[in-house]
């Protein structure tokens, strides 16, 4: 922000000065929650600039601007580092590395947080309901080959060890892995099953 522009008493979003400034976090339309304090303006005073912070405004290292000095930092006060315990930290902030007030730049946010969240929630439904039919589907196709095993048994009897049954995965026509049953006979077995057929077809003619 403009120098000219601060007031004292106000909350600003202000970028740490031990913390990288970028142009995106000092972009009031782009910058993002995580990179600024929310922090007080306390004084419009002009102070020598430098990466210092204390826990208050007295300290040595707070020194007065000389006049016409061009590295010149505002004293701030932030509670975002508190842990709960009440203690402000104060630093000195240069006027391009305050964004903005803070209250408006929260609206945004509140709103940005609200939509992602729905957004997560959503996809998080999705998955949900993947999952459910992805296990509804394993739980079909198991029970699928269980009873063609066993019809299997029942028309072969113990030559059924020989036939091979497994559940491999598929891609269906949205890309999806869908589990898919499958049984594999050796030559003599499927011979054998064939001839089972032809005999049960004589009978029935």
């Amino acid at each position: 922000m403009k120098s000219t522009e601060l007031k004292v008493g106000v909350k600003y979003a202000v970028i740490p000065s031990w913390d990288y400034s970028s142009a995106d976090k000092k972009d009031a339309s782009r910058v993002e929650r995580r990179y600024v304090a929310k922090a007080e303006l306390v004084s419009d005073e002009k102070y020598e600039y430098k990466v210092f912070r204390f826990d208050s405004p007295n300290n040595p290292n707070f020194q007065p601007a000389p006049k016409g000095s061009r590295s010149v930092g505002y004293m701030v006060k932030s509670l975002d580092w508190s842990n709960g315990n009440g203690q402000v930290t104060y630093w000195l902030a240069r006027a391009q590395d305050i964004v903005a007030e803070y209250a408006p730049l929260e609206v945004r946010w509140n709103l940005e947080e609200a939509e992602s969240k729905r957004r997560e929630e959503k996809a998080r439904a999705e998955r949900e309901q993947a999952e459910r039919a992805r296990a509804d589907a394993q739980a079909y196709a198991e029970r699928t080959l269980e009873s063609v095993m066993v019809s299997l048994k029942s028309i072969i009897g113990e030559r059924v060890s020989n036939v091979k049954s497994d559940i491999n995965s598929r891609r269906d026509s949205n890309g999806n892995y869908i589990p898919v049953p499958e049984v594999t006979f050796d030559i003599r077995t499927l011979q054998l099953l064939i001839e089972k057929v032809l005999e049960a077809r004589d009978m029935v003619a």
